[in-house]
């Protein structure tokens, strides 16, 4: 029923905005992610690797200052990641800190960070279906149907109960 009525409200306006954003999250692939919006830092990792972890720097620790101000993801993007419990975004400093230190090497470290960035944000992102005026009028009468026959067993239940309760009544017989 919620699903019901979310797509009723919703009454899916598609503007060009929702689908430039639609188009842009199609478009995201680790390929051609900017790499340059974020601050790269690497560390000493606590993952695999023997004496290589105490020596070489390859935990990869991706950082995106001033996320609610990034003009790379579109504004219904943001907002929506911002409103959601988005993974990795911290909120008292507003940035997005994407970590990884489950390889031996910087580079494919940087790529797990990368992927497991684009992943979180399919994941988090939902854009409305595109109806047509069918599909609208069929879920509009859908929805009436369903709020007829909730109201009718309310209204069913109501007379039982009144109907029970004039029963315990004592009532004064007069012949």
């Amino acid at each position: 029923m919620l699903k019901l009525m979310r797509f009723i409200s919703t009454e899916n306006n598609y503007t060009t905005e929702l689908l430039a954003a639609k188009r842009w999250l199609q478009s995201l692939k680790p390929s051609t992610f900017p790499q340059k919006l974020f601050k790269i830092r690497y560390d000493r990792s606590s993952g695999p690797g023997g004496q290589n972890v105490n020596k070489v720097n390859t935990k990869c620790t991706m950082t995106l200052s001033n996320f609610s101000k990034c003009t790379f993801f579109p504004e219904s993007i943001r907002s929506q990641l911002l409103s959601r419990t988005f993974r990795y975004y911290v909120k008292k400093s507003d940035l997005i800190v994407v970590s990884s230190d489950e390889a031996r090497s910087r580079e494919i470290n940087r790529q797990i960070c990368i992927n497991k960035l684009i992943s979180e944000i399919n994941e988090n992102v939902y854009f409305p279906k595109e109806r047509t005026l069918e599909e609208k009028k069929s879920i509009k009468e859908k929805s009436s149907n369903v709020l007829k026959t909730r109201n009718e067993r309310r209204l069913l239940e109501k007379k039982q109960n009144a109907s029970k309760k004039k029963l315990r009544h004592k009532y004064n017989v007069i012949f």
